[in-house]
């Protein structure tokens, strides 16, 4: 049987103790997928931006031009903006007993507990369902897929 449990880590921002199941993490998907969506993008936004501005930092006669300083101030405060965006989606996603990866690869975690071992059903924004697992602590790329020898 899987069910949740509730992450000790007092980082964490998840409310939610209702136990998860392979079944009702899936059924979550939809409300999921449309956050990490938006957080792929603001992500890819965040990198683009800050590219932007190392490439531009080592201009050194550039950054010292008045008018550059303008630039500048408006790609700070527009990084500045999207990465708040990306914070309150992580909350969201916490708020629903979801943990997204850190350092954001696309996937998210739903805390469970398999064979009496605390685990991690992981979900991956390409996947259709939840259907991988990893231990808790290893990093998405560790992730293993469910089966009846898991699950017993």
């Amino acid at each position: 049987m899987v069910r949740a449990v509730q992450n000790s880590d007092e980082h964490s921002l998840s409310k939610v103790s209702d136990p998860f199941t392979v079944e009702t993490a899936t059924a979550m998907l939809p409300l999921v997928r449309r956050i990490v969506a938006d957080m792929e993008e603001l992500h890819k936004t965040v990198q683009r931006q800050r590219e932007r501005l190392r490439v531009i930092d080592q201009l050194q006669d550039t950054t010292d031009q008045p008018e550059y300083q303008d630039e500048l101030a408006d790609i700070r405060g527009s990084m500045q903006g999207e990465e708040q965006q990306f914070d309150a989606c992580v909350r969201e996603l916490n708020a629903l007993g979801v943990e997204p990866h850190l350092p954001f690869d696309g996937s998210v975690d739903f805390p469970a507990v398999i064979n009496r071992r605390a685990v991690c059903l992981c979900w991956h924004s390409g996947d259709d369902r939840v259907e991988y697992w990893h231990e808790m602590g290893e990093p998405a790329s560790a992730r293993r897929k469910l089966d009846s020898q898991t699950i017993r």
